[in-house]
């Protein structure tokens, strides 16, 4: 399947409006404080209990999370890029699959990791064209699926969800990006300085939250994230009818308070940092896109996209959502994150949606 045939479709269900791909953007100098747990923590449901992962931070500083030693499960050679599969796990009952994917002759590149919202699965990883795309002009990508999610959903009553559950979905979500910084960090064969993020959905709300806690990430594409829970959960069309009054109770709503876009946004000034708002998905409602996109700190990309066309022609067409997050970590250079992503800022510009583009500086 093409990747206009394939995101176009996503494009049309609610859930996955947009590609997943990881941009550069402006992300706090002074990412690493984690955000104040909630004064409900000790009521927070934990789904796959360990005792060595405290899902009341989403920091993993002093965590005593261990991953495993990643399992190898083969490689694909083409004549564009190396696609390497891993199985690995940090806490009992939930590996992850893992997809690096490395340009061809291409020494020590930047990386964007890759996290797709809820529902997905890890199929993309495997296209051809995905992989062409997410590796063009030497950037490296690393992808897998939120927790609750695609192959990660299994051992669990129907009744509990990855919005059921969405506080632990989230923070252990956060949590894996984390870990698996970590291991891009230790492979000699990728740039570890030059690290962006991009999120789709739910996996934009857990890429910002993970930026927020980890400076090794430089940049963030976020792509309709999930935020302002009470109106997220009284008007999404994700939400079933009959489940939308539990999730509108304080006791569900109030731990979640410090995961919501609309607190953390502002804390990420300082970082490339860009946010795509595809106006017309329901998935997010319309007051709470609004909400969300005026959080946005000084100094951030704002793209909207009105309609479905309008999306696939400028952002679908010919990968062009991409492109901001792979040019920002190419032009990034150790050390000059900031500097380098500015100057990329000042000089993009989108013709066909200039209207709708802001730049907030």
């Amino acid at each position: 399947m093409s990747f206009e045939a394939q995101f176009g479709t996503i494009g049309r269900m609610n859930w996955l409006a947009s590609c997943l791909l990881v941009a550069t953007a402006a992300l706090t100098a002074a990412a690493q404080s984690a955000l104040p747990a909630p004064s409900t923590a000790k009521d927070v449901r934990l789904v796959y209990d360990d005792p060595n992962e405290d899902l009341h931070e989403l920091s993993l500083n002093g965590s005593r999370l261990v991953a495993s030693p990643p399992v190898p499960g083969g490689n694909v050679e083409t004549a564009d890029y190396i696609r390497e599969y891993y199985q690995m796990q940090w806490r009992g009952g939930d590996p992850l699959d893992v997809y690096v994917i490395r340009p061809k002759a291409v020494a020590k590149p930047p990386v964007t990791i890759y996290l797709y919202g809820f529902p997905a699965s890890a199929d993309s990883f495997r296209d051809d064209a995905f992989c062409k795309l997410m590796t063009r002009g030497g950037v490296a990508a690393i992808g897998f699926v939120p927790a609750l999610t695609g192959e990660r959903y299994h051992n669990l009553p129907a009744r509990m969800w990855f919005v059921s559950e969405l506080h632990d979905s989230i923070v252990k979500t956060v949590h894996d990006v984390q870990m698996i910084v970590s291991y891009a960090v230790s492979r000699s064969d990728l740039d570890a300085s030059r690290i962006g993020i991009f999120g789709q959905g739910a996996g934009a709300t857990i890429a910002g939250l993970a930026a927020t806690v980890d400076s090794r990430i430089r940049a963030a594409d976020l792509l309709d994230p999930w935020g302002d829970w009470p109106e997220w959960m009284a008007k999404s069309t994700l939400v079933p009818e009959n489940e939308r009054p539990n999730f509108l109770k304080s006791d569900y709503l109030q731990p979640l308070t410090p995961l919501d876009p609309i607190r953390w946004l502002p804390t990420l000034a300082g970082r490339p940092l860009k946010l795509d708002d595809a106006l017309y998905e329901t998935t997010t409602p319309a007051e709470a896109k609004a909400k969300i996109d005026a959080s946005l700190p000084s100094g951030s990309v704002l793209v909207r996209y009105p309609t479905q066309t309008d999306y696939e022609k400028n952002a679908l067409a010919d990968g062009k959502l991409v492109s901001w997050i792979q040019e920002t970590l190419l032009a990034t250079h150790s050390g000059n994150a900031t500097k380098s992503a500015a100057a990329h800022e000042r000089t993009t510009e989108i013709p066909e949606i200039a209207n709708r583009a802001q730049s907030r500086d």
